[in-house]
């Protein structure tokens, strides 16, 4: 193996000199495996045998991985190197579009339990995990990812004919929910659970939990969005606001896809900020989580935005990233700090390249430790003009 890819796999190369991707193979080792896949210009191959490991690989402490559940598929790598392997990851993917990066700062959780959001399947009832590059289902008889709050009801809600459940729980408030695509009355679940179905969203039910993150209470909206555990809001808050700090002004700000107002509601604080949102769910929690006297609340999607003037732009996009319409708008704000925040690396090596080519530098950037024991990588750039 001589790399590592975005989705964590390992990079071979066939004798024809086509690449192979080899899922849970780490560089520098020597593996037997099993070609799953060919393509024009590329294969996917699994492990059969590892015959020269690397030093960083360790046993998987999870049967239910070991069976093929498609989740935490960095258990094989140990906890302390999969920051590293994540930052070479990202590394990679900028060297790739050609943006000259600085070396990534590595940031772990603090005082973290586990995921507080959890979509599963739902089998006869029972709630599971899709196998990797399947359809079937691993039901779990326990699962250390996620929180102790939502674990339960994973392993022993009900959830009667539904094919999907979502569980959402504040660890740090108690509060649980959860939300199925099937008749809610056929669900069983402790009585402290406020049970939701999709139906009933749609009629104009509105359900939610509230959760304690970066210093302050948030209301969460079933269907809003928020980050996957509280652990990793403290730390997104205080990376972006080290990097406003540090290189930004006090002037005002513009919070682009904001979700339920987490930055505009931390960040912000102080400043007169622009917050655009399209999602009418996390709309309404904003209304209740922001500052309305100095917040303005827009909504609308980021691409039909008419921007205005702010000396900081924080942009939070989903995985597919800021796109170039997104750039367009967002850079006719002139800012004089612009901070990225990316799920998918590959993603913000392309709007970090989008960037570069409307006058910004990549000055410095940080891997969150977000979704631990997955090839997840959130990354935190901070852009300057010139």
């Amino acid at each position: 193996m001589t790399a590592t890819a975005r989705d964590g796999a390992g990079i071979a190369r066939a004798e024809d000199g086509r690449v192979v991707f080899v899922d849970g193979a780490l560089p520098g080792e020597t593996v037997t495996a099993e070609i799953l896949d060919v393509q024009k210009r590329w294969s996917r191959a699994r492990i059969v045998e590892v015959l020269a490991a690397s030093p960083i690989r360790v046993a998987v402490p999870c049967t239910h991985r070991l069976e093929g559940c498609g989740g935490c598929d960095l258990l094989h790598v140990d906890p302390g190197h999969q920051l590293a392997m994540k930052a070479g990851i990202l590394a990679e993917q900028l060297q790739r579009v050609g943006v000259e990066a600085p070396e990534a700062t590595l940031h772990p959780l603090v005082d973290d339990h586990g995921r507080t959001t959890v979509r599963a399947a739902v089998v006869d009832g029972r709630a599971g995990y899709r196998m990797g590059g399947s359809h079937d289902v691993v039901i779990p008889e326990t699962c250390q990812a996620v929180d102790p709050l939502a674990e339960q009801l994973l392993l022993d809600g009900r959830f009667g004919d539904a094919a999907e459940v979502t569980i959402r729980v504040g660890n740090r408030t108690g509060e649980r929910l959860v939300l199925v695509d099937g008749d809610p009355s056929g669900v069983s679940v402790p009585d402290d659970v406020r049970v939701v179905s999709l139906d009933e969203l749609a009629g104009g039910r509105r359900a939610w939990i509230h959760e304690e993150a970066a210093g302050r209470r948030w209301r969460i909206s079933a269907r809003s969005f928020f980050q996957n555990r509280p652990a990793g809001v403290d730390a997104l808050v205080e990376v972006v606001g080290g990097m406003a700090d540090h290189l930004g002004s006090n002037g005002p700000m513009v919070d682009a896809y904001s979700g339920i107002g987490i930055f505009a509601g931390t960040i912000g604080l102080g400043r007169d900020v622009h917050a655009v949102e399209r999602s009418r769910d996390s709309l309404a929690d904003a209304r209740i989580n922001l500052d309305g006297d100095r917040v303005k609340i827009v909504g609308s999607a980021v691409e039909n935005w008419k921007a205005v003037r702010a000396s900081l732009v924080v942009a939070d996009p989903a995985r597919e990233g800021l796109g170039v319409r997104g750039v367009e708008v967002l850079m006719g704000c002139q800012p004089e700090l612009f901070v990225l925040v990316g799920c998918d690396p590959g993603s913000f090596a392309r709007d970090a390249g989008l960037l570069a080519g409307a006058g910004l530098r990549l000055d410095r950037m940080t891997v969150v430790d977000l979704f631990p024991g997955t090839s997840h990588v959130e990354t935190v750039g901070a852009f300057l003009p010139g």
